[in-house]
């Protein structure tokens, strides 16, 4: 494994080509995630409560999901500029499972999550083999603490 400081600033060089803001393109961005998303796997649709049938044009007329494509990768930038940092990165983690908890989700989902947004970043720019290693392994580390928070909570993990 790469050190923290090479894994972030890989993830985070690799995050320039989706920017998040109020501008047209920045919107753009977080719907075009969700698009990818319920384009490649629509299995994870169930967890979208009212949109388990939509396409990704349903996507991209929502503004639902250009809040929501906001916050995805908001929480992707926090994620990659707070790697180096662990106190923050696992106290971030624990927190959006306290805000994930209602959703019922498989807990195999926090590591695979991180296969789809590679997947989204190839739509978006060319993504090494490196680069998708520094993803895989901020996930790895990202997921861990999720399951062990999700233990210590007493919830399935």
């Amino acid at each position: 494994m790469s050190s923290r400081a090479e894994i972030a600033k890989r993830c985070k060089d690799s995050m320039e080509c989706c920017k998040i803001g109020t501008g047209a393109g920045e919107l753009q961005n977080g719907k075009d995630f969700y698009k990818f998303m319920f384009g490649n796997f629509p299995d994870l649709r169930v967890y979208f409560k009212g949109a388990e049938k939509f396409t990704p044009d349903d996507v991209q007329k929502s503004e639902r999901f250009e809040k929501q494509g906001q916050r995805i990768l908001l929480a992707c930038h926090i994620l990659a500029d707070t790697f180096e940092d662990d106190m923050t990165f696992k106290a971030y983690a624990r927190e959006t499972v306290n805000r994930h908890r209602q959703f019922k989700m498989d807990p195999a989902l926090w590591n695979a999550f991180f296969a789809v947004f590679i997947g989204y970043l190839e739509t978006k720019t060319k993504v090494d083999d490196a680069t998708k290693k520094a993803w895989t392994d901020l996930g790895k580390v990202f997921s861990d603490e999720c399951l062990d928070h999700l233990k210590n909570l007493g919830l399935p993990h």
